[in-house]
């Protein structure tokens, strides 16, 4: 099998000539799809599941890499990786909001509601002392991102990235960090 490298394998899908583009994919496919399939697999997927989630990756890919502005940020498996595990739980997540709710709540004792509630005020104690102990900028990322619900681009531009591909790189070293930081706590309230 020849060996491309990533920059070889985005100029053979900006070329814009079908036997290169194919030899591009097929090169992708026989590179990384094993690597998908055990990220949908161990997340609750089907067969069917790795082949839509590889497919809408490679298709995001190709978009992207079509973009003069485009620039990979990090190798192509990790990127490609990161768009495939995002298309993912994006469909979990929509799967979890399509199935229907049962009406437990109504059987809870007011003893348990309580507890709840106390437990998610701590949890939120616990998170907001986790936070103080990062960096201003990953606190600020994190806050503008999963708080204010900030899009990417918008964060590229708040912290003057080059790309939000490295806003993304950005916010999983923030996210490595606070998850590090949890699990050295003794993540109590981790999970």
């Amino acid at each position: 099998m020849q060996q491309f490298s990533d920059s070889d394998i985005l100029e053979m899908l900006r070329s814009g000539e079908p036997p290169k583009q194919e030899r591009a994919f097929r090169r992708l496919y026989q590179s990384y799809y094993k690597t998908i399939e055990n990220l949908v697999n161990q997340n609750s997927g089907s067969p069917d599941d790795v082949k839509d989630v590889f497919h809408d990756g490679l298709i995001v890919l190709f978009n992207n890499a079509k973009k003069e502005d485009f620039q990979l940020t990090s190798s192509l498996k990790t990127y490609l990786y990161s768009v495939c595990r995002n298309i993912w739980l994006m469909k979990l997540r929509k799967v979890k909001k399509e199935s229907p709710l049962k009406d437990h709540h109504k059987h809870i004792p007011m003893e348990q509601s309580i507890f709840d509630t106390l437990v998610s005020n701590d949890r939120k104690k616990f998170v907001e002392s986790l936070l103080e102990k990062l960096s201003e900028d990953c606190r600020r990322l994190i806050v503008l991102y999963y708080f204010n619900k900030m899009k990417m681009a918008q964060l590229k531009e708040v912290f003057g990235l080059g790309s939000e591909q490295a806003a993304k790189n950005k916010k999983s070293q923030c996210m490595k960090k606070l998850r590090q930081l949890a699990m050295n706590a003794g993540g109590a309230f981790y999970k």
